[in-house]
C-alpha cells in the first residue's frame, strides 16, 4: 500500500512512522524541515512542500497513492484544499483530521472518505478502557458497539459456551477464542484462533476471548464474570 501524509505535527508524525513500520510505502510531505527530518528516516519518501498546490502533487506522484492522510492542523483552509486536490486526482481513499465537528462535516462535503477528531478517538478509547476492565484491543463496529479482546476470566475457565450462556445473559457475543502458549523466550504467543465457537467449546487458562456487543453489556460481561473469581 502507498501512503501520503500531509501535515507532520505530533499526529501527522506518529501516521506516517505508524504506517511505515505497518509495512507500508510512505511519503511524508511538510513545509517545515525540522518535522521532516523527525521522519525521513523512517518513511520511503520526506518532500518539503507546499501541498495545497496541485501540480506540486502530481510532481510528487501523489496522485499515485492508495491512501492520503490529510492531517495539517491549524490550518483549515490548507486542509480543505488538499482534500479538494486529492478528490480531484482521483485518490481513492482520503482520510482527513478535523479540529470541530463543523470542520468535520466541510471535509465530508468536499470529498474526504473518512474524517475524524483525534481528541474525540482518544476520549472514546479512555471511556472503553475506564469501563472494561483488563482489556487487550478493540475495534470499533458502530457508535457505542465494539469488538474487544479481553484474557478469559478465571470464573469462565472450566465451562463451555452453552453453560456461560453469554448471549441470554449479557447481550454479547462470543465471536473467536485464541489459544495461547508461553513461548520459550516468556512471550505469549497464539496457538490456535477459533473462528464462532461452538456451545461445546470450553474456556481455557490463556484464552484471550473476542467479544462483541454495545460498551455497557461488554463493561456488565466482564464485571461480572470478573466479580464471581
Amino acid at each position: 500500500m502507498k501512503c501520503a501524509v500531509i501535515g507532520l505535527g505530533d499526529f501527522g508524525r506518529a501516521a506516517a512512522i505508524g504506517l511505515a513500520r505497518a509495512g507500508a510505502d510512505v511519503i511524508a510531505i511538510d513545509r517545515n524541515m525540522d518535522r521532516l527530518n523527525l521522519v525521513k528516516d523512517e518513511v520511503a519518501l520526506a518532500i518539503r512542500m507546499d501541498a495545497t498546490h496541485r501540480d506540486a502533487l502530481v510532481a510528487q506522484q501523489v496522485d499515485k497513492v492508495d491512501v492520503l492522510v490529510a492531517t495539517i492542523g491549524q490550518n483549515f483552509e490548507a486542509q480543505v484544499l488538499v482534500v479538494v486536490h486529492a478528490r480531484t486526482l482521483g485518490i481513492k481513499r482520503i482520510v482527513a483530521r478535523a479540529l470541530t465537528e463543523d470542520h468535520r462535516r466541510v471535509l465530508d462535503a468536499v470529498g474526504a472518505n473518512e474524517v475524524f477528531i483525534p481528541e474525540e478517538e482518544a476520549a472514546r478509547t479512555m471511556v472503553r478502557r475506564l469501563t472494561i476492565s483488563d482489556i487487550r484491543s478493540y475495534f470499533e463496529l458502530a457508535d457505542g458497539f465494539s469488538l474487544v479482546e479481553i484474557e478469559a476470566p478465571k470464573a469462565m475457565i472450566g465451562r463451555t459456551l452453552r453453560e456461560l450462556n453469554l448471549r441470554q445473559r449479557f447481550r454479547v457475543n462470543l465471536v473467536a477464542i485464541k489459544s495461547m502458549v508461553t513461548g520459550p523466550d516468556g512471550s505469549r504467543v497464539m496457538k490456535q484462533f477459533k473462528a464462532v465457537p461452538m456451545p461445546d467449546e470450553v474456556i481455557e487458562v490463556g484464552d484471550v476471548l473476542a467479544l462483541a456487543g454495545s460498551v455497557l453489556d461488554l463493561a456488565r460481561c466482564v464485571g461480572e464474570t470478573s466479580e464471581t473469581e
